[in-house]
C-alpha cells in the first residue's frame, strides 16, 4: 500500500479504535514519507485533520518532524509509546492489597493496562455520557472483572480512588471526556482521591494543545452547525448536545497526577510537555 492509500486507510479510522492500534499504523505511514520532507509534513497535517482530539497523534507527528531520520523517528517514538512506565507506575501507586472499591471513568487503555496484575481490586467503570458509546467493547477486551456503574451509584459505593484518564493536557490545562467533570465532582463529594493518570504522549506543550483545540473545532465546524463561544469553552453545543471531544476540568479538582515518573503534584502539570512543539502544526486547518 502506497503511503497517501494508507492516509486514506487512517481516515477511515474509526475512534472506538485502540489509541495503540491507531499509533502504530501512523508510525509506519510516516515512515513511508522519510525521502519526502514536503509530503512528511502533508501527511501529519492530513492525519490531525483525520483525528485531531487524539493527543498521542500530535505527541507523535511533533517527534517525526523534529527528528534527524524521520523514519527512525517515527519508529522510536513508537517503541518510546509501547515501553511507557506509566501503567506499572499505576498498579504500584494504589494501595495493596486494597479491598475497598476502586473507581474508573470509563475504562481507557491505560486502565486496562494499568489494574491487569491488580487481581485484588474491586473495580468500577464508571459511566461518562455520550464518550462511553463504546464502554461495552472495551470491557469486552478487558481481562478485569469490571462493575459498570453511573453517578448515582458512584456517590452509594464511595470508592476510595477516582482515575480519570485525560484526552489531553498541556501548560496546566487538563481536558477530559465530557461528563468526567461532574463525576469528578460527585467521587470527591463522596470522599474519593481524584487521580489523573497522564500516560506518555497525551501531555502536549501550551501551544500545541490549543493547536489541538482549534482543529477539533474547526473538524465539527464542517460536520455540522459551529458551536458558539460559550460551548467551545464547556464543550457542549447551544442545543446542550456535546459538540466537542471533551471538557477542561481545573487542577485544584485533582489530587494526583499519575506519569510516567510516578505520582506527583498536580502543579507539575504546568511544566510537563511530552515533545516538543512543532511549528509545523501550530496551524494545520
Amino acid at each position: 500500500m502506497q503511503p497517501f492509500e494508507r492516509l486514506r486507510y487512517l481516515a477511515r479510522w474509526s475512534d472506538a479504535d485502540d489509541d495503540a492500534a491507531l499509533l502504530e499504523e501512523a508510525a509506519d505511514c510516516l515512515a513511508g514519507f522519510a525521502d519526502d520532507p514536503f509530503g512528511i509534513v502533508i501527511a501529519c497535517r492530513r492525519l490531525l485533520a483525520y483525528h485531531p482530539s487524539v493527543a498521542p497523534l500530535w505527541w507523535l507527528c511533533a517527534h517525526v518532524l523534529s527528528a534527524v531520520d524521520a523514519r527512525e523517528g517515527a519508529w522510536a517514538a513508537w517503541r518510546a509509546y509501547r515501553s511507557d512506565s506509566t501503567p506499572l507506575r499505576l498498579a504500584g501507586a494504589l494501595p495493596f492489597p486494597h479491598e475497598s472499591p476502586v473507581a474508573v471513568v470509563g475504562w481507557p487503555d491505560i486502565a486496562r493496562d494499568g489494574l491487569a496484575e491488580r487481581i485484588d481490586l474491586e473495580l468500577l467503570a464508571v459511566r461518562s455520557g455520550r464518550a462511553d458509546t463504546h464502554l461495552s467493547r472495551r470491557l469486552r477486551r478487558s481481562v478485569q472483572q469490571v462493575r459498570v456503574i453511573d453517578e448515582t451509584e458512584l456517590m452509594v459505593l464511595a470508592p476510595t480512588h477516582l482515575l480519570v484518564a485525560p484526552v489531553a493536557c498541556g501548560g496546566g490545562r487538563v481536558l477530559v471526556a465530557p461528563g468526567t467533570g461532574a463525576l469528578v465532582t460527585a467521587g470527591r463529594s463522596a470522599g474519593a482521591a481524584v487521580w489523573l493518570v497522564v500516560p506518555k504522549g497525551f501531555a502536549l506543550p501550551a501551544r500545541m494543545l490549543e493547536a489541538l483545540e482549534r482543529s477539533t473545532v474547526e473538524s465539527r465546524r464542517e460536520a455540522g452547525p459551529y458551536p458558539s463561544s460559550d460551548a467551545i469553552a464547556t464543550g457542549r453545543g447551544d442545543d446542550g448536545v456535546d459538540e466537542l471531544p471533551y471538557e477542561e476540568i481545573a487542577l485544584d479538582q485533582i489530587d494526583l497526577v499519575i506519569g510516567p515518573n510516578g505520582a506527583d503534584a498536580p502543579r507539575s502539570l504546568r511544566h510537563r510537555a511530552d515533545c516538543a512543539p512543532a511549528p509545523e502544526l501550530l496551524r494545520i486547518t
